[in-house]
């Protein structure tokens, strides 16, 4: 029996998990939990309705959005997972939403047939100023707090947030944010003894780890990551010592000129602040050229990479046809 143990915020697992036709069951209650916890169960079925966020397929087919399905009541939901951390994302979130919500209508069609559409985002790292994990959106009016419509809803679960004293008394939604902080085996062992779901959960977590193809792709795509944050780092480094020597040198020339010491003290200031902040940005497009070549390197599409970098499509392509990737 294979021992894996296995980041289980990892975005192809968690397709692999609340993904497919075959854990249904698990995604509807995960659903219910998050959305109606203390009322009654209220979604019944759901459709994917992208093939795509099956886990079967290969991660560079695969879209942005990591699970797409649509209710017994016609409400869309976008579940998606973020590990990296990457500048405005509240800004991308809203427009994958409005992405969705947008679709609903074909030519012809009445303002009538728009159901509510949800964004649940699952996020590995602290995002929002609250001290709370599970944050909801709506739009409001800023003095009586009325909500305009139904039709939106945003969730926030940030699970570096979740913290717990007793994993026995724990809530519904509590016992999934448990499971997806990797709490340990005998932590595990807690949550399966009462909860059915949890059961399955933990039968399909097997079955993932013990399948070659599924490590073997949930490997890749965790060193994917590790080698992102690593160019990221190995960039900022390269870019803070070339901005140094390039700050000292105008600092330098700048101090000669002026053939005075408080004038040389003065000019390396200036040097070293101009010469760091062109080195970073140096360094910055160098990391970012890395991870591109990492990417390609597991053959991941070029639009993908250009989500996930928010870089142009074309610098994507520039770079494969320079590397021959």
């Amino acid at each position: 029996m294979n021992t894996l143990k296995i980041n289980r915020m990892n975005d192809f697992y968690f397709k692999y998990l609340l993904g497919s036709e075959q854990r249904k069951h698990l995604t509807i209650q995960f659903l219910n939990d998050v959305l109606y916890e203390n009322e009654e169960t209220q979604i019944e079925d759901v459709v994917f309705l992208d093939k795509d966020q099956d886990p079967d397929f290969e991660h560079e087919k695969l879209s942005k959005l990591d699970i797409l399905a649509q209710t017994n009541r016609g409400t869309q939901i976008d579940i998606e997972v973020q590990v990296l951390k990457h500048s405005y994302l509240s800004e991308r979130f809203l427009y994958y939403w409005a992405g969705l919500y947008g679709s609903q209508l074909k030519e012809k069609e009445q303002y009538t047939q728009l159901k509510p559409t949800i964004s649940i985002i699952l996020l590995d790292f602290d995002y929002l100023p609250e001290t709370a994990w599970h944050n909801i959106y709506h739009i409001c009016n800023d003095i009586s707090k009325q909500r305009l419509t139904d039709h939106f809803a945003m969730h926030f679960i940030e699970i570096k947030k979740f913290t717990y004293s007793d994993i026995k008394k724990l809530t519904k939604l509590g016992t999934w944010a448990a499971y997806f902080s990797n709490c340990d085996e005998k932590e595990m062992e807690v949550l399966t003894m009462s909860n059915t779901v949890m059961k399955d959960v933990a039968k399909a977590e097997n079955a993932f780890t013990n399948d070659e193809t599924m490590r073997y792709k949930y490997m890749l795509r965790e060193k994917a990551i590790r080698d992102y944050y690593s160019g990221l780092d190995d960039a900022k480094q390269a870019g803070i010592e070339i901005g140094e020597k390039r700050g000292e040198e105008r600092g330098r020339k700048m101090g000669i000129k002026q053939g005075l010491e408080q004038g040389l003290a003065q000019g390396r200031e200036q040097g070293l602040v101009q010469g760091r902040e062109q080195g970073l940005a140096q360094g910055r497009e160098q990391g970012e050229r890395q991870a591109i070549i990492g990417m390609l390197r597991h053959h991941w599409e070029p639009e993908y990479i250009a989500q996930i970098l928010q870089c142009p499509i074309e610098k994507v392509e520039r770079i494969a046809k320079e590397c021959q990737l």
